[in-house]
């Protein structure tokens, strides 16, 4: 079976990796039934639901693409590239099978002691320890909806719980930024240690999370340029976001000159927010993204060299600096003028 032809034109965007197990799920009898471009895919990607679980290579990452397997309502295993825009996802796994009730209620019978031997006694289950354990386990609805760890219970944790919540959270790895709001709210000194390593870390999100959640332990000349860096290489849906919203707040001159550099150079996608970044630090918004400009924006989302300068023109005279400053190559490190929202 091929892809069929209602789904050709995102097929044909499609990175070649997934485009080839595409056709090759096609062709072993796997069908799709649904292409959309919401989540998890951007709007500017697309998702492609199979009818079955993929059978033509190992549910695993490898050759150019990455493997995740979910447990939603709405699909389980997910292939995409490094770029994370187009999605193979697989149907959900199957429902459990219903609880043996027998078992159930063995397995709440005390087990035997062995003579000599004190059972251990269990904790509470409304423990602040056990509902922070339980809030680290992130489902669908927390990743989709951007929800941390339950903070409230581990304001309310023992001594003893709070040193055991740390050694959690200092020895997790890869690392989100729940793990790094989670530090914050330590506040130890181990945990402001971490805090301080994880501003190496190789995920933008998390190196953004730091500045976020713990500004004061990062000197300024290493958050500005962290920020330069998220801004010249981040993805939306990697850190770039993040990153965005701390220029709300930080954007000293090299970060200005960033986002004067990214509106030119950057992808169509990544230049419309810069550009509406540029005119809201320049006090010519009240917003980060003033809706009512968004047509203006979309004009950045061209891969055509001449229709992009001339919306960067507008956006210049739009906010009172000369646009021949940073269109010469030479030129596009230097700090912009223009009245800004310093920090």
């Amino acid at each position: 079976m091929k892809i069929p032809r209602r789904f050709l034109k995102d097929a044909d965007k499609m990175p070649p990796p997934l485009r080839s197990l595409l056709e090759a799920e096609l062709a072993a009898g796997n069908q799709v039934v649904e292409v959309g471009h919401s989540f998890p895919a951007p709007p500017a990607g697309a998702y492609f639901k199979l009818a079955r679980p993929i059978a033509t290579r190992t549910r695993e990452s490898g050759d150019d693409l990455h493997f995740y397997d979910h447990d939603t309502p709405y699909y389980s295993g997910e292939f995409t590239d490094s770029k994370r825009f187009f999605f193979i996802l697989e149907p959900p796994h199957p429902p459990p099978p219903e609880p043996d009730m027998d078992a159930i209620r063995a397995a709440h019978e005390p087990a035997p002691s062995a003579p000599g031997v004190r059972p251990t006694p269990m904790r509470a289950n409304d423990s602040a320890l056990e509902r922070f354990e339980s809030s680290m386990v992130i489902d669908y609805e927390k990743w989709h909806d951007g929800i941390g760890y339950d903070l409230e219970a581990l304001g309310q944790a023992t001594p003893v719980e709070r040193e055991i919540v740390e050694r959690i959270l200092i020895n997790r790895s890869p690392r989100d930024w729940r793990d790094i709001e989670a530090l914050a709210e330590l506040d130890t000194p181990r945990a402001r240690k971490a805090l301080k390593a994880a501003m190496s870390d190789s995920n933008p999100e998390v190196r953004m999370a730091v500045i976020g959640y713990a500004p004061g332990l990062v000197p300024a000349a290493q958050r500005n340029a962290a920020l330069v860096q998220s801004l010249h290489e981040a993805e939306l849906f990697g850190g770039l976001s993040q990153a965005l919203d701390l220029v709300e707040e930080f954007h000293p001159p090299e970060v200005i000159t960033e986002l004067f550099r990214g509106v030119l150079e950057r992808k169509g996608e990544v230049a419309v927010h810069f550009a509406a970044m540029l005119l809201f630090v320049h006090n010519k918004t009240s917003e980060p993204f003033d809706m009512k400009l968004r047509p203006f924006f979309l004009r950045f989302n061209t891969d055509d060299a001449n229709e992009r300068q001339e919306a960067f023109r507008e956006l210049c005279r739009m906010i009172g600096v000369k646009a021949e400053d940073h269109l010469h190559p030479s030129a596009r490190r230097r700090p912009s003028g223009g009245n800004l929202k310093m920090e």
